[in-house]
């Protein structure tokens, strides 16, 4: 007996392995280990390429000339908001700033509007934030800096430091609660940026002179504010005092296309200037992040390029081109065949990893594996 309980007891164990691993392989593609593979597909939007489209966290807005639309990233209507015609607006990751002639309004991420009023200036443009929303008002020269809660309500104001000069751009840092705002002196005899950081509700807390680069992208992480002009991406503190780096960080000839903000440098992707400008097709790549400076080789001619945590993603025509920053080659995938033309452009990235590329006039939400 105990000769024929033995392969018994054997076969038993064999089963509840094999039975504990098929377990095992059913919750890992159903996700309740918390990891699912992602299978790479795309959906057609409603949307076409010329109506302002624009990344809205895991969403996407547009403007169709009269209304702000707001889809999921399959292409679900979740909200819209009428602005009538000449419109612009601004999204952060949960609310969004638009403005038509002197009215502004701050929509939620529902679309719920906290503020609906008119201004006693038109607005140039605005800026949203964690928790404020910044408008600047009047003339091209000498305007009016506005800080409002999404209530609507009045937290800062400035004039005076913007007298005889045009502000170039502006946004929240740090949980929004600081502001940074360059500009840009038209009576100088040699033109130069300036740059204000500001305390949203408190004193500016420091003042930058930039010099005659072009200020295009400030980024802020790791504590510290990355300033990207068309020579050189500079480091600087809340006051504006200048970090000192182990080396230059030279990028004259280079565009900022992409960026990965955390605890630590800014990652910071480029693609050569001569290239987006001239053909819009892109055959290399530059990572930059604290004294780390990679290049890279793209496979093909690609209409665009992002950055999703540590993992590089480029789009040609008919593939996806995907490598690790520190990777020696890339990967290519074929584009799913929802896309039944060749891409020609790519518009940016939503949060939940979904890019946004366009073939034509028509805009696809490309899933990324």
């Amino acid at each position: 007996m105990q000769s024929l309980e033995k392969p018994d007891r054997k076969k038993l164990i064999i089963i509840a392995v094999v039975g504990v691993i098929l377990l095992a392989i059913i919750l890992y593609l159903t996700g309740l280990f918390g990891v699912r593979p992602r299978q790479m597909s795309a959906k057609k939007l409603r949307c076409v390429a010329s109506q302002r489209v624009t990344p809205f966290g895991d969403r996407v807005l547009y403007y169709d000339g009269e209304t702000l639309f707001c889809l999921s990233s399959q292409g679900a209507e979740l909200w819209n908001y009428t602005l009538g015609s000449g419109a612009g607006f601004h999204a952060s990751k949960d609310h969004v700033a638009a403005w038509v002639g002197a009215n502004l309004h701050i929509l939620d991420k529902s679309g719920r509007s906290t503020y609906n009023d008119r201004l006693s200036e038109d607005i140039q443009f605005a800026r949203a934030g964690d928790k404020y929303v910044a408008a600047v008002t009047g003339p091209n020269v000498s305007p009016t800096l506005i800080v409002k809660d999404f209530a609507g309500l009045g937290v800062d104001t400035e004039t005076v430091a913007y007298q005889g000069r045009i502000i170039l751009d502006l946004d929240f840092f740090d949980s929004g609660e600081f502001l940074w705002v360059t500009s840009l002196d038209v009576f100088g005899v040699v033109s130069s940026t300036v740059m204000n950081i500001y305390q949203v509700g408190a004193m500016n807390t420091g003042s930058v002179e930039l010099g005659d680069g072009i200020t295009y992208e400030v980024l802020f992480s790791g504590g510290l504010l990355n300033v990207v002009d068309t020579k050189e991406a500079k480091l600087y503190d809340y006051r504006g005092t200048p970090v000192k780096t182990q080396m230059r960080r030279l990028v004259y000839g280079w565009q900022l296309i992409d960026y990965v903000l955390n605890d630590g440098d800014a990652r910071m992707l480029y693609a050569p200037v001569f290239q987006i400008s001239d053909s819009g097709q892109v055959t290399e790549l530059r990572m930059l992040q604290g004294d780390v400076n990679k290049r890279y080789t793209l496979p093909d001619d690609c209409v665009g390029a992002c950055l999703i945590g540590r993992t590089i993603f480029a789009f040609s025509g008919d593939s996806l081109y995907r490598a690790d920053i520190n990777a020696q080659r890339f990967t290519a995938l074929k584009l799913p065949q929802q896309i039944e033309t060749l891409v020609t452009g790519y518009i940016g990235r939503l949060t939940n990893g979904v890019a946004l590329v366009t073939s034509g006039q028509d805009v696809y939400a490309l899933v990324l594996p």
